[in-house]
């Protein structure tokens, strides 16, 4: 194998990360901004590609409880929600 080919890595489509990864698009853009997702690169002004081993990499994180992926994650999904609510009480009469 040549030095050149070495260096390639196979990218994925939006499609395809979403077949991985099993979000909704615009979560999927979300967490992308927020960071917590791998930045796709854009190989042309409406394409966007990620790199599959990036993609690899973010789900083997977010399996490890201590990793701060998963950190950040946990911290994400309940920001701004109450843990729980009490249940009303229904009074007879």
């Amino acid at each position: 194998m040549s030095e050149d080919q070495e260096d390639v890595r196979e990218m994925i489509t939006a499609e395809q990360v979403l077949a991985l990864i099993p979000v909704s698009r615009t979560t999927l853009f979300r967490m992308e901004r927020d960071g917590v997702f791998p930045r796709g690169e854009a190989i042309s002004p409406h394409r966007k590609l990620w790199f599959k081993d990036e993609v690899m990499a973010w789900q083997r994180d977010l399996r490890d409880p201590k990793s701060a992926l998963a950190q950040a994650m946990r911290a994400r999904n309940t920001k701004g929600r109450p843990r729980s609510l009490p249940r009303p009480v229904k009074v007879a009469g």
